[in-house]
């Protein structure tokens, strides 16, 4: 398993980041999310928090939004994606 770290000097910092994290990190379908643990720095006043990630199994994925679309891409074929370069004549003029 994965573990994840937030760690910083100011103990509200870590709580905010974890805050914006965490649920979004819960809401995908791909990652299973374990409960987040708060540990003390031992040499100051910052905090750490700390919880495992690990791939969801496939049986467990939801789909929510399954769009469908008609009409394949379109492939030009021939195209360049840039125009041709410029090329200098000789003596260092550009042509007209």
């Amino acid at each position: 398993m994965v573990q994840v770290r937030i760690m910083d000097n100011d103990p509200e910092r870590v709580r905010q980041v974890a805050e914006l994290m965490l649920p979004l990190l819960e809401a995908a379908v791909t990652l299973q999310v374990g409960d987040a643990a708060e540990i003390p720095n031992r040499r100051g006043p910052g905090l750490r928090i700390t919880f495992d990630v690990r791939p969801a199994r496939p049986a467990e994925w939801r789909v929510e939004d399954a769009r469908v679309v008609d009409d394949p891409p379109v492939v030009r074929v021939g195209q360049r994606a840039l125009p041709p370069v410029a090329r200098r004549r000789p003596g260092g003029a550009l042509p007209r």
